[in-house]
Formats: C-alpha cells, structure tokens, sequence
C-alpha cells in the first residue's frame, strides 16, 4: 500500500496515471449508478491524485533542479485536462445528492477556472445558487448555459422555475414594505395626534366678554370693549397691551367694572395723539392810530 501511494502523481508515468485516474472515473460513475454516492465521491476524489502534478511540454526531456511539473504531450494534457474537470464535476453532484450544497457549489467554481464554458458545472452552479437562495446569481449561469446552448432543455426549465421564484419574492417584499409603511403612516398619525392635544392642552383659554374669569395658564381678563382687552397673567407675566412686571394680583370681584372702565379709558388715553405743549395766552391786539393824508 505504502509503494502504491508512492507511485502516484507526476513520479509516475504520464501513460500509466491516466489509466489509472479513468479507471477510478469508471469506478465512481458504477458506484453513482447504484447510489452509493460517499463510494463514488471516494473514487472520484482519488481521480486528482493522479492528474496533477503534469504540464504540456516536451515529454522526453529531463526534468529540470526545482521544476515542480512533469512536462507531458499536448495529447496527454488534453486527457489530463478532462479528468480534472470530471473530478471536479462528478465530484459537486455527488455533494449535491447528499444534500452539501455549499461544498457542490465550489467543486463547480473550480471546474469552471478551468474550463469557463463548461456547460455542466455551468448548470450545477446554476442549480447549487438556486438553492442557496442566491437568485441573481443563478440566473447569470442558466443565461450563459443558454448562450453556449440554446436548446437545452434543462437549462429553459429551470429558468422557468426561477421566473416563478422571482416572482413570489417580489410579491413578498411588496407586501413587506406595504406592512413597513402602514406601520410608520400609524406611528407618525399618533404622533401628529399626541402633538395636536398637547397644543390644545397648553391653549390659553380666554372667551371674550367674560372678565375676571381665570384660564387654565392662570391669566385674568380684567377689562376688555370692542377694541382692547386687558389681562394680567397672576403666574409673572405681564398685561397685554404692553404692561410689564412681576406677579400682579386681579381686582376683586365688587370693583370689577369700575376698574375695568377705568383700564379702558387710560388706554384711550394713553392712544390719543400727543400734540405738545400748549402755548401761553394770546397778547391782545392794540390797533395803533392811522394817520390818513389827504392826498
């Protein structure tokens, strides 16, 4: 066992790990075949342990101090080349069977560095992205699987599937974004009303013609006509009209009329436009005597 393993890889000839890595291929297909899929991704695995380590160039040359490749044919290479591709391709259906999603969907990355156009790992990929969710992604590979063959039918198919799927994911996002707005229009609606009875509970009530009466703000109307009110705020305002101060405390109820004529002729006062001071006593006119010369 111990020589066989030694014998593996580029210390091997060319020939002889080609046949060997087809036999395991063969091996692995029997084994997917029947089922047995962790059988069949033994043997497609041990497919790289043979194929690598080759590089296309001239085969009967001596291999160069620190060259790390064999040097092969460009026929040898090219069976080098399709052996890697079915390792790495049989390798990601196998883990797609078995339900490891995430590690079929990287065995199809490396498959697809080595052959871009590979229309198998192509739709592999394309499934794997599905699966996992990643819907723009999977419709890339399913697009360019159609570019490269236009009638596979596989590939239309599932396009039509991920149609369906975009679909239904638009319409949830829709009505999760409706349920998102509903949400802040009522968020913002209680908030509006929450602002509205705070204003009104802050108002300060003052009904006309009713003087003397106290507001919620503990303002008075003492006096008030047809043109001015006048109103003491007991809580360290000022009247308006344009009286400052401190605190000032309301007439009592029995002088309440008077004072509030009173107010109301001062402020007339007080309105009526100043013209100056007057002026002294007119002196009294004393006509001179007018001499009339006869002419």
């Amino acid at each position: 066992r111990t020589q066989h393993i030694q014998a593996r890889g580029p210390t091997m000839a060319a020939t002889a790990a080609i046949a060997k890595a087809l036999d395991l291929k063969e091996k692995g297909n029997q084994a997917f075949k029947n089922g047995e899929y962790r059988a069949a991704m033994t043997a497609y695995h041990e497919i790289f342990m043979y194929v690598h380590g080759y590089s296309e160039g001239n085969a009967g040359a001596a291999t160069l101090p620190g060259q790390t490749t064999r040097p092969v044919t460009k026929e040898e290479m090219d069976q080098i080349h399709e052996l890697k591709l079915a390792h790495f391709c049989n390798l990601a259906m196998c883990h797609m069977k078995v339900g490891n999603i995430p590690k079929a969907l990287a065995n199809c990355s490396k498959a697809l560095a080595i052959d871009p156009q590979n229309v198998k790992a192509l739709f592999r990929r394309g499934k794997c992205h599905a699966q996992l969710g990643a819907l723009d992604e999977s419709k890339a590979d399913l697009d360019k699987l159609l570019q490269l063959d236009p009638s596979n039918k596989d590939a239309m198919r599932e396009l039509r599937a991920l149609k369906t799927r975009f679909a239904s994911h638009r319409k949830k996002e829709q009505k999760k974004f409706a349920g998102m707005f509903d949400k802040l229009n009522a968020e913002e609606g209680e908030a509006d009303a929450a602002t509205a009875n705070a204003m009104e509970t802050e108002a300060v009530a003052m009904p006309a013609g009713e003087a003397g009466v106290p507001s919620k703000l503990g303002v008075r109307i003492v006096a008030e006509d047809e043109k001015h009110r006048v109103v003491i705020n007991r809580g360290g305002g000022g009247a308006e009209g344009g009286a400052q101060g401190g605190s000032m405390t309301a007439p009592p109820p029995a002088t309440a009329a008077g004072g509030a004529e009173a107010a109301v002729a001062e402020l007339a006062d007080d309105e009526e436009e100043d013209i100056g001071e007057p002026l002294e006593a007119p002196q009294a006119f004393q006509p001179s005597d007018v001499l009339v010369r006869a002419g």
